[in-house]
């Protein structure tokens, strides 16, 4: 009620990285420019590093933007992960789009302003550009497919964090920028060596679009991230479960239609008949997902009780238990 009163979306601390605006608020062009800007500054300030510092760099500046972004549009600052989020059901679709494409067209300019404040680069130079994966990073003996795996293996690390820390709940809050950047520095420093490590597909495709730059080896860069995101969002709902906003949880949880379920998971705004304000995102509606998990809950611990499992019926725990229970209510009859 109070944020309603002043005008504000309800945001969720504990789990930042799921966090967003209305797409009919006046913030979500706000939390657009954020992911543009922080996108940009991430690319100039890692594609600048100094020598042998890359994996410090990095690491420090895309902590230091998710916690400048997080709580106005979820500090995502990767394709990767904003797409692996809306597959998962935690982000809506509209967004997601329009996410990947500030967040390329920030890695873009980022490039561009480089060119200008590195001495002798200079826009379409071709491979060797600062902030470039081209083979001129790539060691020789590296395959194509190497680049690929390794990529998906760091990318896949970075976003299993992500979710771990800032998806999941009870998530780290606060500290979870610093974890991520964590991520990254470990993986910068592992198969960094063997792919310069990207880990971000608009960080590929920044210097790119720039400076002409790692043709024919950058489909392996985004192939690799983009099957991590497939493979990170998978084990997440297999160990965690889908996210409010994918239709089938939805449409149970919250009582949906299917076309209401669809049209809550690609706008992130719930039916208008759920709605008091017309700004309410899913946030908004978490009581009705814990009340729904834990009668989910209640209903397996039930039928727990009622069927026992395969060596409880080998060892005969259950009929003992029974046994026991019989002969103590004989005793006290």
């Amino acid at each position: 009620e109070v944020r309603e009163a002043m005008g504000q979306d309800s945001v969720d601390r504990d789990s930042v990285f799921s966090n967003y605006k209305s797409v009919f608020s006046r913030q979500f062009a706000v939390s657009l420019a954020v992911e543009f800007i922080g996108v940009m500054f991430f690319q100039i300030l890692g594609a600048t590093a100094k020598k042998g510092m890359e994996p410090w760099v990095n690491a420090l500046a895309l902590a230091v933007w998710i916690y400048t972004a997080a709580n106005i549009s979820g500090g995502h600052l990767n394709p990767a992960v904003t797409l692996s989020m809306a597959f998962c059901g935690f982000f809506p679709v509209v967004h997601s789009v329009v996410y990947v494409i500030l967040q390329i067209v920030g890695a873009i300019l980022g490039a561009v302003i480089t060119a200008f404040l590195v001495p002798g680069a200079s826009l379409q130079m071709g491979d060797g550009g600062p902030g470039c994966f081209d083979r001129t990073i790539i060691p020789e003996g590296i395959s194509d497919r190497q680049v690929m795996w390794w990529e998906c293996i760091m990318t896949f690390t970075l976003i299993s964090c992500v979710y771990a820390c800032g998806v999941a709940k009870p998530g780290h809050g606060s500290h979870t920028p610093l974890v991520v950047g964590f991520a990254l520095f470990c993986c910068a420093g592992s198969g960094g060596q063997y792919t310069g490590g990207a880990l971000n597909p608009a960080r590929v495709l920044g210097p790119l679009a720039a400076f002409g730059c790692g043709d024919g080896i950058v489909r392996k860069y985004l192939a690799g991230e983009c099957l991590a995101a497939l493979f990170a969002m998978s084990v997440f709902a297999f160990v965690s479960g889908l996210g409010p906003l994918n239709p089938w949880m939805a449409r149970s949880a919250l009582d949906l239609s299917f076309p209401e379920a669809c049209y809550l998971w690609i706008t992130g705004s719930p039916p208008a008949r759920l709605q008091k304000t017309g700004r309410e995102n899913i946030n908004d509606f978490m009581t009705k997902f814990q009340k729904f998990h834990s009668e989910a809950d209640e209903e397996d611990a039930a039928e727990a009780k009622e069927e026992s499992s395969f060596l409880e019926r080998f060892f005969g725990v259950k009929r003992r238990q029974a046994k026991a229970a019989v002969s103590d209510s004989e005793a006290l009859a």
